[in-house]
């Protein structure tokens, strides 16, 4: 496996000394689509789910959801929440929370794992904002996707269940409402983003190097004689980078390959949740993403047949967005966001 890797990194170093205009333009719309797509739609709730954790409120502010659900899958109402925050904050959210009950001694890393193969999800900002909006023109479709991946969720759910009881050790029942609780939910939100926009980042380096040696041309005609059309050339990308899902067709499969896009979240969120996780172990994770795929992709299957159809020229176009550097408040803010993340870092060094 060393000499595979001493070999990708050599051609990397290649790669970026050989078409540097290349790399650089993948960087640009990678952080691009971080300032406009992913730091709006998920820094607000990684810090919200974090507070809510880490103050103690969730226990009486999701309790209308929290109950019915530990009644209905005989799951703890804390993971509960942890379940209900991961499948409308976000992808990195569930394992951002898990690895906090780990941490502080109150879930096992085993059972940890069995959670995280059902507290995954894309929360409904980038899903019918960015997904059904965009490429469905239809907040509808954003909607009708969104259902479908909770449902493949709360299925994994019911399995992981079904493996036996998952255990929690309560610590005592307590609140705390001070400043420092939002001050440390605010750091922990920066850790997530800055860890998501850097894999964003990197993914698309790595998805420009396939591209310029053919690999994604491959993956192309393969996708292309499954039947996928306009979509072929998205597919690919998507799964490694899931926020390319933006750039898919409103063909008519379009919707059963999003809702399996979204549920699988892209190698790129894979990494990202390796990253957060800690030590929980992730192997259980990785082969539930499969099963979470499917289900979704065979539940959108009916639910495509009465989408509207997509009035393509009224789709607005994307061809120009802003460049990062123009956008000076969303630039502010991710510079605050790092500097509240490297003083976080230099305290706990101290």
């Amino acid at each position: 496996m060393k000499y595979i890797l001493s070999i990708i990194a050599v051609f990397a170093a290649v790669f970026l000394i050989a078409e540097p205009k290349l790399a650089a333009g993948a960087v640009g719309a990678a952080v691009t689509d971080c300032l406009e797509v992913i730091v709006p739609s998920l820094f607000a709730f990684s810090v919200l789910a974090a507070y809510l954790q880490r103050s103690g409120l969730y226990r009486t502010a999701l309790r209308p959801l929290t109950f019915p659900l530990s009644k209905l899958l005989r799951i703890d109402e804390e993971l509960c929440a942890v379940f209900v925050l991961a499948n409308i904050g976000g992808y990195p959210v569930g394992a951002s929370l898990l690895a906090e009950l780990v941490r502080r001694g109150e879930l096992s890393e085993k059972n940890a794992a069995r959670m995280l193969c059902c507290c995954f999800g894309s929360g409904p900002s980038f899903i019918v904002g960015i997904v059904g909006k965009r490429v469905f023109g239809s907040a509808a479709a954003g909607l009708m996707l969104f259902a479908v991946c909770f449902l493949s969720s709360l299925a994994m759910a019911f399995i992981v269940r079904s493996g036996g009881d998952i255990e929690l050790k309560r610590s005592e029942t307590r609140y705390d409402l001070s400043s420092g609780a939002f001050i440390s939910s605010v750091m922990i939100g920066a850790r997530v983003m800055f860890t998501v926009c850097a894999m964003i980042v990197g993914f698309s380096v790595i998805s420009a190097m396939l591209g310029y040696i053919g690999v994604n041309s491959l993956f192309e005609r393969f996708f292309g004689l499954l039947g996928a059309g306009e979509n072929s050339c998205e597919i690919f990308a998507a799964m490694l980078e899931v926020t390319r899902i933006k750039s898919m067709s409103p063909t008519s499969g379009a919707l059963p390959v999003c809702a399996a896009l979204l549920s699988f979240g892209g190698i790129c969120v894979i990494m990202q949740v390796a990253a957060l996780s800690g030590k929980i172990p992730l192997k259980r994770f990785i082969l539930s993403r499969i099963t979470a795929s499917s289900i979704s992709a065979f539940a959108a299957i009916p639910l495509s047949k009465i989408l509207p159809p997509v009035d393509v020229q009224a789709l607005a176009p994307n061809t120009s967005a802003e460049p990062f550097t123009k956008n000076a408040a969303l630039s502010v803010c991710v510079l605050i966001m790092c500097g509240i993340l490297l003083l976080e870092v230099r305290r706990d060094k101290g």
